[in-house]
């Protein structure tokens, strides 16, 4: 494959940070928005505005490794402090995050960051918002690749029977992307998800 000159790595350098700038700018404007609308649009923008920031961190994290492989502890602990931060509700609630060190490709990278994303949105929306609580976030060592697991001390669901919207729809799709399945289970104590990711190293050279 030919070998880009210093003028056109340059080039793509320059591209790559006016995409990451557009990013921003439409998130931002999105969580602006979403401060004066109604409540109903208000939640709707709000989550577009974290799910374009989700891959504005993403797009940062490629640019920042070649593109080649992604550090998943950087790339998901951004991913989380962005959520707990753009949350719309001023809600008590502490999100605590242990990642391994992990690396993956940048498919996987991006499936496990929205999933991510999209576990730790529901559960300050829903699992925590007519009480106070913690969700712990942690990606850790399984027999066959890493274990992402995303719980809360909510009031969970009685019957254990979770109402599927559109991110955890969006959150089970990727996670079959995967080869993987969205495990769940939840009560008087809280709730829990948990998904098994085999595409996973613990080092760079694992690749």
């Amino acid at each position: 494959m030919p070998q880009l000159t210093h003028e056109g790595q340059d080039a793509v350098r320059a591209m790559h940070h006016q995409i990451g700038n557009s990013l921003q700018s439409v998130a931002s404007l999105l969580i602006l928005e979403s401060r004066s609308a109604p409540p109903g649009a208000a939640t709707v923008l709000s989550e577009a505005g974290r799910r374009i920031g989700t891959v504005m961190r993403l797009h940062q994290r490629l640019q920042e490794t070649d593109g080649d492989v992604v550090r998943l502890e950087d790339l998901l602990a951004d991913v989380c402090r962005d959520v707990a931060q753009l949350d719309a509700v001023d809600r008590d609630a502490e999100v605590r995050v242990d990642i391994q060190p992990f690396w993956a490709r940048p498919q996987t990278a991006s499936a496990l960051a929205m999933i991510t994303a999209e576990l730790l949105g529901n559960a300050l929306e829903h699992g925590l918002a007519k009480r106070p609580g913690v969700v712990e976030v942690s990606l850790r060592d399984a027999p066959d690749g890493a274990r992402l697991t995303v719980r809360d001390s909510g009031a969970g669901v009685p019957d254990g029977e979770l109402k599927a919207g559109f991110g955890l729809s969006l959150a089970s799709r990727l996670a079959r992307q995967l080869g993987g399945q969205l495990k769940h289970t939840s009560g008087v104590g809280g709730t829990q998800f948990e998904l098994i990711c085999r595409d996973v190293w613990r080092d760079q050279s694992g690749v």
